[in-house]
This record gives structure tokens, sequence and C-alpha cells, in this order.
């Protein structure tokens, strides 16, 4: 672990140098706070900074409350080294946000000691920031599914659209996948006779993607699925997803349990790719209950200008299925 000194005092940062590393550290030795500044900014910084109290222009005081106004990623152990004998100095210091203090002249049993407690904060530090990180992964995904959930899902695809503003060669396909039981059906089969159908179509559509592709669990019994590529291959992926979905069914399940499937696809041109996620999908929704009621699987249409997209009010549409 690299331990960061500074101090003006050439002699006095020698002496800390050669015992931070007898104990095994790597010491990192500067004599100011601009060059200590400077390499905090770095990758890699060091996590471990002694600095001393008293040093010309900025003082370790100074330098303490600088640094923590930096917020970084892994706030440092700061541990601050004077010769003051003011009883109110540790109470400044710590004040100041230093995490512990030492008083000169220093000496090795308490520079292990206090090198020892700062390696224990930094190793909680890193080990909440790794357990936070996996937190905030697992919660980005559906925890049926393995896919992203609504909320990130959203959050993707309108990135995605972003990008796809800024520039003029593919088109975006959102495509908008129902998949439902009958109430018969779903009053007859276990709750997990259900999810194995989802976990199982999941995988399916996962199966069909590229590393650009996102694939959404938007509610219980619907997927979004998200593409940007040429127009001409819109077709072929809506057939590619649509056989995905039915071939699935047909080979693995009872011909009672084949749900009532909903397949709508909706193009995308670069110049409409900031229309509102909740706009387009309002457009999708009006496609699928145009396939239910004209008895349909599937269609593919492209986004309509703004001055003739409607908005309509699928209320019906969301009572006849349950939502």
């Amino acid at each position: 672990m690299k331990v960061l000194i500074v101090d003006d005092a050439e002699i006095d940062s020698l002496l800390c140098q050669k015992i931070v590393e007898s104990l095994d550290y790597r010491p990192i030795a500067v004599s100011s706070a601009d060059e200590a500044l400077e390499i905090l900014q770095k990758p890699g910084a060091p996590d471990i900074i002694i600095m001393d109290w008293f040093m010309p222009e900025i003082t370790g005081i100074e330098l303490c409350e600088h640094v923590r106004r930096m917020h970084l990623m892994v706030e440092p152990f700061i541990l601050i080294m004077t010769a003051n004998t003011d009883r109110h100095a540790e109470a400044e210091a710590l004040n100041a946000g230093a995490d512990d203090f030492i008083s000169k002249p220093i000496n090795r049993i308490d520079i292990e000691a206090k090198l020892r407690l700062g390696r224990r904060l930094i190793k909680t530090q890193l080990e909440l920031l790794v357990a936070n990180q996996k937190l905030q992964e697992k919660l980005q995904f559906d925890t049926l599914t393995g896919i992203m959930n609504r909320q990130s899902g959203l959050k993707t695809i309108t990135s995605t659209l972003s990008r796809l503003s800024r520039q003029q060669q593919n088109q975006g396909l959102l495509v908008h996948c129902h998949i439902r039981l009958s109430p018969d059906n779903q009053r007859r089969f276990r709750h997990e006779v259900h999810d194995k159908i989802y976990i199982q179509l999941a995988r399916q559509l996962s199966q069909i993607l590229r590393q650009s592709d996102i694939v959404v669990r938007f509610r219980e019994d619907e997927f979004l699925f998200f593409a940007e590529s040429e127009p001409d291959s819109h077709p072929l992926l809506m057939q590619r997803i649509r056989r995905a979905i039915i071939d699935d069914y047909a080979t693995n399940y009872d011909s009672e349990m084949v749900p009532s499937i909903l397949i709508a696809g909706l193009v995308i041109r670069p110049e409409q790719a900031m229309t509102p996620v909740d706009k387009l999908l309002q457009q999708t929704e009006m496609i699928l209950s145009k396939l239910h009621a004209e008895g349909k699987i599937s269609d593919l249409v492209s986004l309509a200008s703004s001055r003739n997209t409607r908005v309509v009010d699928f209320a019906d549409y969301r009572r006849v299925h349950g939502k």
C-alpha cells in the first residue's frame, strides 16, 4: 500500500520514509501541498497520507480540509504530525478532517499502530464500495429472469436512442412483446410454472441478442427488445423474435398452456430518436391493441412523423388484460 508523506523538512521526511518503508509500505514523499494535491488527482493515488502541520504557503490543516472537499472515491486515511504541544491541537486536526494525530519526533511503534488503523479503515471502505457496486448491479436486473428490469432498461434504451440521434446510418427497432396465459390457465397452473415460462422466454430472447441489443422485462408478462441496425434487417429481426418465442412454446409446452402472444415492432429513424420513450411505448401499445382486436400475432410499423403521431388512451386494452 502506498503512503504519501507531505513534509517540507527534509530530515523529518527522510526519517518518516525509512520507518514507513521498514513496515512494508511504499512511501511517496513530497515537500508541498501543491505536489500532494497533484498526486491525489491521478489514478492509483495513495490511500494513506502523513502530512506535517507546519508547511509554507498551505498548512497541513488547510491541506487536510482541501483533500476532504475533493470527495475522492476512497477517502484517504489522513495522519497529521506536528511538534505542537498545545492541548487543543489534536482537536483542531480532527475537526479539519484528519483521522488521527501523531506528535513529533515520530517513532516506529507509533507510526506502525497508526498505519495499521489506516489500513483497516481503507479495507473497510473498499469492501463497502464493492458491496454497494454489487447491490447497484443487482438492482438493475429482474430477479427472476436475470435481464434488465423496467427502470434500468428504460434508462438504457433512452441512452441508446440519444446515441442513435447523432448518426444517420442505422435505425432503431423497439419490439414490445406481450406473452400471457389465459385467465383459466393462470388459475389452473401453479405460479412456479408461470415463472418457468418467463425464465425460458428471457433466455430465448437473450440468445438472439447482439452485444449492443437490449432486452428488458417491462412488466410481468411484457418484454421489450431494442436493437440498432440497418433498415433492411428489421423484418428479419422481428421474424427471429417471433420464431424464438413461438417455437419455444410449441416445443416445450402442452397446447393447453400456449399463451396469447402479441409482438409489436416500431421502427425509429435517427431524426425521431429524441422522442421520449413513454411516447414510443404508447405507439407500441397501440399496435398491440390493434393486433389483439384483429386476432394477429405480430406487426412491424414505422413511427409516424410528429405531426401525425396520435396519443391514444389504452385504458380498454389494459382493462381487458388485467393491467
